[in-house]
């Protein structure tokens, strides 16, 4: 009686280690397999994202041809074929003018300093401290500016972390303003809307947002509505034009600043490429200069850069 009860034990015993090794082996199989979808997975989304890159480069040249097609060598509006969005198989191309906005450091740069703070003070959200915002720009860009306002910038810079320091110099891309002091809170899409660092200086009329033109000219008043209704149903091909659009005498100081600030041809442009490849999503931009207004066919590659890369899952 004793032996059976030993073999039955030792019987169950070797079931439970059975049972056991199974349960072991089973887990072991279903970690594989799910290691080996999770490398499938990672495999798909470096290859998408590796394929997307390449057709983001290839829409370079789409570019280049887009532009060298434009046949008004003397205005850019946006009435050009070139201005409009392009999509094709995956592909988005959005290409606008660079002198649309505001060129940052040329407003930094210009000796009418009170014309400068006046255009920050109607640009910038209700409530911002527009003397100290510009005074740690300057800083940021290495101009000459009070000592006390320094030491609180390198302290502030300092503090983070990481931690860095000004460029003292130029801004070399727009979105560089928001590591600046007082300035990281306006948000990249307040960046994207209203502030550029390539171009000449002189804003395209025909480009320009309704909200920069009044706080270019805040003494435009309906005149606003006047220019954007024109560039839409004709465009500038002459900032003159704005005598008659808007109604201005021809030796008003408003009418001087115009000439002074505003023109209808563009030299440097920014295209947003957006290139979709399975459930990856690239987003690209390219800066290009078309300097010569009588060479058309000339582009030139001046800056590029990643914007953004998601997938379809993550969303």
């Amino acid at each position: 009686m004793l032996r059976n009860n030993r073999d039955k034990n030792s019987r169950g015993v070797v079931l439970v280690i059975v049972l056991v090794l199974f349960m072991a082996l089973s887990g072991l199989t279903l970690m594989t397999i799910e290691v080996s979808s999770r490398g499938a997975v990672e495999a798909s989304r470096v290859r998408n994202e590796y394929e997307a890159g390449f057709k983001a480069e290839e829409a370079l040249y789409m570019v280049y041809d887009i532009l060298k097609d434009d046949n008004t060598p003397f205005s850019d509006t946006p009435r050009e074929e070139w201005a409009r969005k392009w999509e094709d198989d995956g592909l988005v191309i959005q290409i606008t003018p660079c002198d649309s906005k505001i060129n940052i450091n040329k407003l930094i740069e210009s000796s009418d300093s009170k014309r400068a703070l006046s255009i920050l003070s109607n640009l910038l959200p209700r409530g911002a401290d527009v003397k100290t915002m510009a005074g740690s720009l300057a800083v940021w860009t290495g101009k000459s500016v009070n000592s006390k306002l320094k030491k609180i910038d390198s302290f502030f810079y300092a503090s983070q972390f990481p931690s860095y320091a000004p460029r003292g110099g130029k801004l070399k891309v727009p979105e560089e303003l928001l590591l600046v002091r007082g300035w990281e809170d306006l948000g990249r899409e307040w960046v994207d809307d209203n502030v550029t660092v390539w171009g000449s200086g002189k804003i395209n009329i025909n480009f320009v947002s309704r909200s920069l033109l009044n706080a270019l000219f805040p003494d435009l008043g309906k005149g606003v509505e006047r220019i954007i209704h024109w560039r839409r149903t004709r465009g500038f091909t002459d900032i003159s034009q704005v005598l008659s659009v808007v109604g201005l005498d021809s030796g008003s100081t408003l009418y001087m600043n115009m000439m002074a600030e505003l023109g209808v041809k563009s030299e440097i442009f920014e295209a947003r490429v957006s290139a979709t490849v399975g459930d990856c999503t690239l987003v690209k931009r390219y800066v290009v200069s078309r300097s010569n207004a009588l060479e058309i066919g000339e582009t030139s590659l001046l800056y590029q850069n990643n914007i953004s890369v998601t997938f379809a899952e993550d969303q």
